[in-house]
């Protein structure tokens, strides 16, 4: 890479340390409800604020890190909470002589949260969504021939009716269309038919495709067991608990479940892979000094990218060195969704916009 440096005035500019976890403001800004009753109106609010605070609080708190993490956090005081909020803003309000009602925006402080949980070595996913495909195979007895497409299914039924989570790991099931039904079967998925699988993935730009298994355990719950590409066929079991004639009680409690395990699993894996920091060494030909500055705040602002340094500019070059967590894919493909393409020219990369 030396010989890069001579095409170039060489000019050391150390930029500043990017964050742990960057985020829209979406991450952190919660739609809440609030309809409390009180001895009057002032107080009905100062208590239905307070529970907005920890509701929006929670849900932040849920999304960044693995339930672990957050059983951590989730003890706090009303007051301690409060350290933690941003803003609040009122969409709509309205309050009687005892009760308020009202839709509130609440803030969490990126800042000040990724501060604490640094402090107490907790544990934060990068804050992009992940998308996981579940395919829901159903079968009443483990004899039984496995349903998918049928219209009879009635834990694909459930998921089709379940409503999205507020989380970073977007679930949904396979739609019913023409493409996905000739892409994947029952018996495909229960045979782990890795291609079929793959293709899912790839038609539905999705980090990973989960088969969930479904039979009834018994005269009492269903047991499902999961398994995905990513896991390696490697199976997890979860069963629940629940009365068959409440079909639709016990499947909405089995889908809440089984999404709870694979989030969990995801952060994890997320988790553990961001602790693994890599580097390259990238070039960057720019018309202006004004277009280098903008590709460099957007190159900033990626969620997994830990570091820039810029080790020589000039000639309307710049040579830098990218320092991201994670794998090679997932920077990549970070990149590519802002624009940017990556070329390999074996010592270093030349980055295109």
């Amino acid at each position: 890479m030396q010989y890069l440096k001579f095409l170039f005035v060489i000019s050391f500019v150390v930029l500043a340390f990017v964050g742990n976890v960057r985020a829209d403001d979406s991450v952190y800004t919660v739609d809440v409800n609030v309809d409390v009753t009180d001895a009057n109106a002032s107080k009905a609010r100062e208590k239905a604020m307070l529970a907005a605070n920890r509701k929006a609080f929670e849900t932040v708190v849920r999304k960044l890190t693995t339930s672990q993490g957050a059983s951590a956090l989730l003890g706090m005081s009303d007051n301690q909470i409060v350290n933690f909020i941003k803003e609040v803003s009122v969409v709509s309000e309205k309050s009687s002589n005892v009760r308020y009602i009202a839709d509130l925006k609440v803030t969490v402080s990126e800042q000040i949260l990724n501060a604490y949980m640094n402090e107490k070595e907790i544990n934060s996913v990068v804050a992009t969504a992940s998308k996981i495909v579940v395919i829901p195979v159903f079968r009443e007895f483990p004899s039984d021939k496995p349903l998918l497409w049928e219209e009879n299914n009635p834990w694909r039924q459930a998921w089709e009716a379940a409503a999205p989570r507020n989380s970073l790991v977007k679930i949904t099931s396979l739609p019913l269309n023409d493409v996905s039904m000739a892409e994947i079967n029952a018996e495909k998925a229960l045979a782990f038919d890795l291609s079929a699988l793959q293709e899912i993935a790839l038609n539905n730009n999705a980090n990973d495709v989960y088969v969930a298994d479904a039979v009834y355990d018994g005269i009492d719950g269903v047991k499902i067991r999961l398994f995905s590409i990513k896991s390696n066929n490697a199976e997890e079991t979860v069963s629940v608990p629940g009365d068959r004639n409440q079909s639709a009680d016990l499947f909405a409690q089995a889908i809440s479940e089984v999404s709870s395990v694979i989030e969990n699993k995801v952060k994890a894996a997320d988790i553990a892979e961001n602790r693994m920091i890599n580097s390259i060494e990238v070039v960057f030909s720019f018309r202006n000094i004004s277009e280098w500055v903008r590709v460099e705040n957007q190159l900033k602002n990626i969620a997994y990218i830990r570091r820039l340094q810029v080790e020589a500019m000039g000639a309307g070059k710049v040579q830098f060195k990218l320092e991201f967590a994670g794998s090679d894919d997932k920077i990549w493909s970070a990149l590519r969704s802002k624009g940017f393409n990556l070329k390999d020219y074996g010592d270093f990369y030349l980055l295109e916009k």
